[in-house]
């Protein structure tokens, strides 16, 4: 029997460096991933998503060495969060979602490409 997997692999380009609130906090980013297609009159489209990354334990080190514009793997779980916010006097659930990363490997560095 096969048992639940929650399991996501992105590549794609930091938008800015790492930041960590304190020594035992994760760290934390977001990288962009984009894809491109031709629509129906042939014209190139583009899309990009931005997707927050965040790490703990021992792989926290290494994180905090990476730098905005590089491009970079990310092996993880996705988590989705929710609270609730006062928008006009009225509460609303707003819902996010992030990537806790278990693997991350620089795949090309911002001054190399």
């Amino acid at each position: 029997m096969i048992n639940d997997l929650n399991k996501t692999l992105q590549i794609g380009h930091l938008g800015a460096d790492p930041k960590q609130a304190s020594e035992n906090a994760p760290v934390t980013f977001s990288i962009a991933t984009s894809e491109k297609w031709t629509d129906d009159e042939k014209n190139w489209q583009t899309r990009t998503d931005w997707h927050t990354i965040v790490v703990f334990g021992n792989l926290r080190s290494y994180a905090k060495k990476l730098k905005k514009g590089d491009r970079i793997f990310v092996e993880g779980k996705l988590r989705n969060n929710n609270y609730e916010k006062e928008v006009g006097g009225e509460k609303v659930t707003m819902y996010s979602a992030e990537i806790l990363a278990s693997a991350i490997e620089l795949v090309t560095a911002k001054d190399t490409e």
